[in-house]
């Protein structure tokens, strides 16, 4: 029974750390941006450049917590999501484009930090390698105890083509698989230039 109980304890220790591993990987990219666009708005738009940089100690800070917490409210992944956004849109200004529709489904449980590789994945290859406007589109709906969550965005064909997936699709599968044991719960569609990532999140608890 004793060693049992000790497998049992490494085995949850090995699974934490390779969350709390996963969990880590903001993109650098993303911050060496961020800190481009503050030093560029310090001379031009200071008061922006103050702006930006709260929103981006606040992103930063969510991003350090929940560290024991492994699941966090829809509403609370949501606010960090647009957060986000509204850092990148500082850069990219009218070409990102932001939609939600997520109603009735505030309360539901969501791994924290698994949603931004996918509006990173979103802006990479969608709005940076185009001139045109791109539109993010989020839904969520609550069907048979699932979360059913989808992110569809625009892209330009011929410079995505060129592309890999990278390393965010990868990284939300292992992170499935971890705290469901499931990777499957996430598919990908590609028609007539929208790309769209859904996610089915249990919901036990609802």
């Amino acid at each position: 029974k004793d060693q049992a109980k000790e497998e049992a304890r490494l085995k949850a220790l090995v699974t934490q750390t390779q969350l709390s591993e996963l969990k880590s990987q903001i993109n650098p990219h993303f911050l060496f941006n961020s800190l481009n666009s503050v030093s560029s708005l310090t001379m031009t738009e200071p008061e922006k450049a103050q702006d930006m940089v709260i929103k981006l100690s606040t992103f930063l800070r969510y991003s350090l917590k929940h560290k024991e917490n492994q699941l966090v409210s829809l509403t609370q992944e949501m606010d960090h999501i647009k957060l986000y956004l509204d850092i990148e849109k500082v850069r990219f200004g009218d070409k990102l484009s932001a939609v939600f529709n997520i109603n009735e489904c505030e309360k539901c449980l969501i791994p924290n930090m698994i949603l931004q590789p996918l509006y990173e994945n979103a802006i990479k290859y969608g709005v940076y390698e185009t001139t045109n406007q791109v539109v993010i589109n989020t839904e969520a709906k609550f069907i048979d105890d699932f979360l059913i969550f989808s992110i569809s965005n625009n892209y330009d064909f011929d410079a995505v083509s060129k592309k890999g997936e990278g390393i965010g699709i990868l990284n939300i599968r292992k992170r499935l698989g971890l705290v469901y044991g499931d990777t499957t719960l996430l598919t990908i569609k590609n028609e007539n230039q929208i790309f769209t990532v859904t996610l089915r999140i249990p919901q036990k608890n609802k």
